[in-house]
């Protein structure tokens, strides 16, 4: 997968993200039905979240701006309703949300929602039934409901998009190591002499294959110092520290403490054959 797919990804999902002036509107709608059922405990919740100056500034542009003052009336009555149970308690609250004034704010808003809903064609039905006017109890007009409904679904397949595009992202980061550690473990036949040491016990041993990451060794059955858990490697002139992962009756696998250099596995290569082999164990 490639990086630029994931960037058309991207790009793909950032004009389908919600519509601010959608979001004000969504948030405007939820004030307006907590408020003409109540529900005393949602309207706390709604204004931890909505506030006058934010929803302004998401409408910017809109025609609902010119409607400030209704927009303010019902979000300082929502915030009076809830300061009024704390003191006076949910009866008095609910009691005064229910005021000849409280239900005109709330439908004055439900009314102007109604004809800005982010559904044109559910706004267009909803206006063809009537829909336009305030319930009788307060309560938000169909169309006010169908806009946020499209607001709620655009903002989720936004974040459905994103979503894929991080997991392309990180699948393509993965497939990036997963290819570089596997150049680096690229081994290379060989047939050199060379030493393992362990402790203080060292021995003779050819070496069969190297790569960046570690090497296959031929080993006398008999040298099992300690486990060779830590082993040095002596070949030429270079120590190569390392960990036994595996042994079986003539053969150890090793795992350098430290990758070798990119340069330095070919110089391995062409080590030449020491005349007489290899010396015996020290």
């Amino acid at each position: 997968m490639r990086l630029w797919f994931v960037l058309i990804l991207i790009v793909m999902a950032a004009p389908l993200r919600a519509d601010p002036a959608c979001e004000a509107v969504d948030a405007l709608g939820r004030l307006v039905t907590t408020t003409a059922a109540g529900d005393l405990g949602g309207l706390e919740r709604e204004l931890r979240r909505t506030d006058t100056e934010r929803v302004m500034w998401n409408l910017a542009g809109h025609p609902l701006t010119v409607h400030r003052r209704d927009i303010a009336a019902s979000v300082t009555l929502a915030v009076e309703a809830v300061e009024m149970a704390r003191v006076r308690g949910h009866a008095a609250a609910a009691a005064h949300l229910t005021t000849d004034t409280a239900r005109a704010t709330t439908g004055r808003l439900a009314a102007l929602l109604s004809r800005h809903v982010c559904a044109p064609e559910d706004a267009a039905a909803a206006r063809g039934a009537g829909a336009g006017e305030p319930t009788s109890t307060g309560a938000p007009p169909d169309g006010v409901m169908a806009g946020m409904r499209m607001a709620r679904l655009a903002s989720l397949g936004a974040g459905a998009l994103a979503l894929c595009a991080l997991t392309a992202l990180g699948a393509h980061v993965i497939a990036l190591r997963r290819r570089k550690r596997k150049r680096q473990a690229q081994r290379h036949a060989v047939n050199l002499p060379a030493r393992i040491r362990s402790g203080t016990a060292e021995t003779g041993t050819r070496l069969i294959d190297i790569s960046r990451l570690g090497a296959k060794l031929r080993l006398d059955p008999e040298f099992e110092p300690a486990g060779l858990k830590g082993v040095t490697i002596l070949l030429g002139d270079r120590r190569i520290g390392a960990t036994a992962k595996w042994r079986n009756r003539h053969y150890v696998g090793v795992q350098f403490l430290r990758p070798l250099p990119d340069d330095a596995v070919a110089p391995i290569l062409t080590l030449p054959e020491p005349e007489g082999g290899v010396a015996p164990p020290g």
